[in-house]
């Protein structure tokens, strides 16, 4: 870097006068090929951010690449320049008035090099801003655009991309743009061909795979019930694995092993059952919203319900998880908030990793059985041990009261009729000394008796016998 320091009153350096202005924005130069002044990384970042969304207008790259950017102006820059290298293309004008941008089939050729080999980059949506479909296309970019970015929040500047975003239950978004791909085909052999809107693939946030359709009020019940059953033949369908054993031999002839389909394009959910799908609606009030869910949730029961284990649990090892939310919603709060329905499961809304997790499966059954089981032993216990107790109080001596299992040696004890050892033998001693007592007594009386006959001969003899009472009486 030079060391020249540039000339006072200079734009680079403003003489003692202008030191007071406020600092002159600086602008990217413009040259020839970039015209409007934009920078290899952010056209690299909108070429990325178009192959995946396939349509996009300059406003929604603005929330999805620059949040914290005062204007779209920098999108439009990058949509300009590299509409100059027949990249990007310009579709129309949507229903808002803002511009649809797309890329070229040269565009998806240069995107190619942005994302990792073999990706598939789909098709470049011709035509996408004078078609029906444009409406879809824009609204499936705006849904992945929320899952990235998060929630706009509530009352939202019309020529801005954020609301009050610290208003409760606005949450932020997760993931990466290149962890999305759009229009993919699920081929089937001998079945049809199912078409997702929008699938993510983001591991590390623990979403493996989730498949994405939006729908605006524009496909009716019995056709998304369709959708549903055809990834449900999908699901189901699988190929036999290869046979390692040699032609003719037994285990070749017996080899019937086999593997989903849907394996050799996805890797496993990390949860029971298929690969989850999220159904966006849009365009539907508070009341209509609830009854079409409850209505796709009806058509589409064989699909998530799974097999009963009893009790409220289901084995949904084949079964298809169905997460249900309104456009609305996810732009306004984003993914991560409490706006999702799983299918047949009632209650309050969940955040979306609480919706995908099987909170009544095989696993839960497990621990509700084996809590069960632990309840049903503890009750037996104690069953047990009341009956153990009714036995020893039964066995309380009537004397001292004490049970059998106070006693070292059993024979000792009571059987709750008669005394135990050592009552008993208090018992007898007491009766032996009441019979002594007894007879000390009797043996005294009778000393007493004794001894007033012979007092009594002893005055006869001196006084001569007793007159009789009458006698006394006639003397007198």
């Amino acid at each position: 870097m030079s060391d020249r320091q540039p000339a006072p009153g200079t734009p680079d350096q403003p003489d003692a006068q202008g030191a007071a202005a406020a600092p002159r924005k600086r602008t990217r130069k413009a040259s020839k090929a970039n015209p409007g002044g934009s920078s290899n990384d952010l056209r690299a970042d909108v070429l990325r951010a178009i192959a995946v969304l396939k349509i996009a207008t300059p406003h929604q790259l603005w929330r999805l690449l620059r949040p914290n950017a005062l204007e779209n102006k920098f999108a439009r820059a990058a949509l300009n320049d590299l509409e100059k290298k027949r990249i990007t293309v310009k579709h129309g004008t949507g229903k808002d008035g803002r511009d649809i941008w797309g890329m070229t089939t040269a565009g998806r050729d240069a995107a190619k090099a942005l994302f990792p080999d073999g990706r598939d980059m789909g098709g470049i949506a011709r035509k996408a801003g004078t078609s029906s479909a444009a409406g879809h296309a824009l609204a499936v970019s705006e849904a992945i655009i929320s899952f990235v970015a998060g929630g706009t929040g509530p009352n939202v500047d019309p020529k801005g991309i954020h609301g009050d975003r610290t208003a409760p239950g606005v949450g932020p978004g997760f993931g990466r743009i290149e962890q999305w791909a759009t229009e993919i085909e699920h081929l089937t052999p001998h079945k049809p061909t199912v078409r997702a809107d929008a699938v993510l693939r983001a591991p590390d946030h623990g979403v493996p795979v989730l498949l994405v359709e939006v729908d605006l009020d524009n496909e009716s019940n019995p056709i998304l019930a369709k959708k549903l059953d055809d990834y449900r033949g999908y699901f189901d369908h699988r190929h036999p694995l290869p046979n390692p054993h040699s032609r003719g031999t037994i285990g070749y002839l017996e080899w019937k092993k086999t593997e989903p389909h849907w394996r050799r394009t996805y890797p496993d959910t990390g949860r029971p059952g298929y690969p989850p799908v999220a159904i966006v609606l849009g365009h539907l009030g508070e009341r209509a919203l609830p009854q079409r869910v409850k209505a796709l949730t009806a058509m589409t029961r064989r699909h998530w319900q799974g097999r009963h284990l009893g009790d409220g649990y289901y084995d949904r090892s084949e079964a298809i998880p169905i997460l249900f939310t309104s456009l609305e919603l996810l732009i306004e709060r984003g993914p991560l908030s409490p706006i999702w329905r799983r299918a047949g499961r009632p209650g309050p809304l969940q955040p979306l990793h609480d919706a995908l997790d099987d909170h009544d499966g095989p696993e839960a059954y497990a621990k509700h059985q084996a809590a069960l089981h632990a309840q049903q032993q503890a009750d037996q216990e104690a069953a047990e041990r009341r009956r153990q107790e009714r036995e020893l109080l039964a066995t309380a001596c009537p004397g001292c009261h004490r049970t059998a299992d106070k006693y070292k040696n059993p024979r000792y004890a009571s059987d709750g009729d008669r005394l135990c050892h050592f009552c008993q033998q208090k018992a007898d001693q007491a009766a032996q000394t009441e019979a002594a007592r007894q007879i000390a007594a009797a043996a005294e009386a009778h000393a007493q008796r004794v001894q007033i006959a012979e007092n009594a001969s002893f005055l006869r003899t001196v006084f001569g016998p007793r007159k009789p009472k009458e006698a006394q009486e006639k003397k007198r």
